[in-house]
């Protein structure tokens, strides 16, 4: 499950990264020579992420399941009705499973 991480999170990233590279420039190659402090903030930020995109994924497969749901819906009304109502209730079931495809492409992110 990919993470969401926010700006200030991968500006810190970034900044992380550098220490850790001049840190481990600057000392011997057989060991590791970066502050463990360094590591567990960069740790705590993935974890945070990680948590974060979680939430998120869930949230959009349940929007999904209701998008899917009123398709469904407008679909059996349309079937019971004709004329108008049934027009309208094409046009509702059109519309929600436009909206299904849009939630599907963007859970593919999560995935």
């Amino acid at each position: 499950m990919p993470s969401s991480y926010t700006g200030a999170e991968k500006r810190r990233i970034a900044w992380l990264v550098a220490k850790a590279a001049k840190q481990s420039m600057a000392g011997d190659r057989n060991t590791d020579t970066i502050d463990p402090r360094v590591k567990a903030e960069m740790d705590r930020i993935e974890k945070r992420a990680a948590e974060r995109g979680e939430t998120e994924a869930k949230a959009l497969r349940q929007r999904l399941q209701q998008a899917r749901t009123d398709a469904a819906n407008a679909k059996a009304t349309m079937r019971a009705n004709s004329g108008k109502t049934r027009a309208d209730a094409r046009r509702q079931m059109h519309d929600h499973e436009r909206a299904a495809g849009r939630l599907e492409r963007e859970l593919r992110k999560y995935q």
